[in-house]
């Protein structure tokens, strides 16, 4: 799908293809176990390509840079894009080299998924794969922080063409703090920002992040709730909604797509940080990273309803 001269979110990060299994028991090492039946789901994932899907089913319009091999895999990636509306044009084929491919196992008693990435490095983003000539205009930018030269170049044409950039860290990988100076929101979860600022208190890891100049700040932490700043150092916490979780693959991504909606509408910290967990809540409720992606309706309705939280 082609990307439109103009559109709500831009976003570049990893593009895998993600394989889903369910199971009762984590198996012991040299272990072998069954998987629940009919529980394998195979879908195009990635936590910025996720988020972009999120958008565009609240009602947004996107378009994603990613790296794709030149497999089945990567048309699989890429079909799904087209499935929810996401252009991916700007995104690069790499020829004679697999697509990523994450390997993902959900625990069917708690939602809890382990991950394991297949990504070959000839997939990295190079600042030479983003020509500035064809970006479309866009009022967000989003980024996951792995390819830091490419990111770099992105986020300086986006500030230089009035963009808002949003940086999405979820564990801890390389060092992302040549971003910081570009960034207008960052949304990271605990493991990251605990780590970063070596402390055990999300509260003070929030309040880091803000005392480095970053205008907005929420760290996310499951159903223990998330954590956010605003530029005028104002704090929330909000709690998050409990329902039956069926696979929590993704509902970090699922909360960046309603925070970035929340954006756009102009909303409050504490309105987007409500709206934001309850489109995660909902991702929960299906297999999956997008299955359970709820429509801008299905979510203020859950929010009018829905009033169960997580102690």
């Amino acid at each position: 799908m082609k990307s439109p001269n103009k559109v709500d979110l831009l976003g570049m990060g990893i593009g895998p293809v993600d394989f889903f299994v369910s199971y009762d028991r984590y198996p012991e090492e040299g272990e072998k176990i069954d998987a629940l039946p009919g529980s394998h789901l195979i879908a195009g994932g990635g936590p910025v390509p996720n988020t972009l899907c999120g958008l565009a089913r609240l009602g947004g319009t996107a378009s994603a840079i990613s790296a794709f091999g030149d497999d089945h895999w990567g048309q699989l990636a890429r079909s799904d894009l087209d499935s929810f509306g996401v252009a991916h044009n700007l995104s690069i084929c790499r020829k004679s080299v697999p697509t990523t491919l994450a390997f993902i196992w959900v625990n069917n008693k708690s939602g809890d998924r382990t991950v394991i990435l297949d990504r070959d490095r000839r997939l990295d983003l190079k600042p030479r794969d983003i020509k500035l000539n064809q970006l479309p205009q866009t009022r967000l930018i989003h980024l996951d922080g792995r390819d830091i030269p490419a990111c770099l170049k992105l986020a300086r044409w986006g500030k230089k063409n009035g963009s808002r950039v949003m940086l999405d860290v979820g564990s801890v990988r390389n060092r992302v703090d040549e971003l910081f100076p570009f960034l207008d929101y960052l949304i990271c979860a605990d493991q990251f920002a605990c780590h970063y600022h070596q402390t055990k208190s999300i509260q003070k890891a929030t309040a880091g992040f803000r005392k480095l100049g970053i205008p907005e700040v929420v760290v996310t932490s499951g159903t223990k709730g998330s954590y956010g700043i605003d530029q005028s150092d104002q704090s929330h916490f909000q709690p998050a909604f409990k329902v039956k979780a069926i696979d929590g693959t993704g509902a970090g991504d699922a909360y960046h797509a309603g925070y970035l909606w929340g954006i756009l509408e102009d909303r409050s910290l504490s309105e987007k940080m409500l709206f934001a967990s309850a489109v995660a809540a909902l991702k929960c409720l299906k297999p999956g990273a997008r299955a359970g992606l709820p429509t801008l309706r299905q979510t203020e309705l859950f929010i009018k309803k829905h009033r169960v939280f997580h102690a």
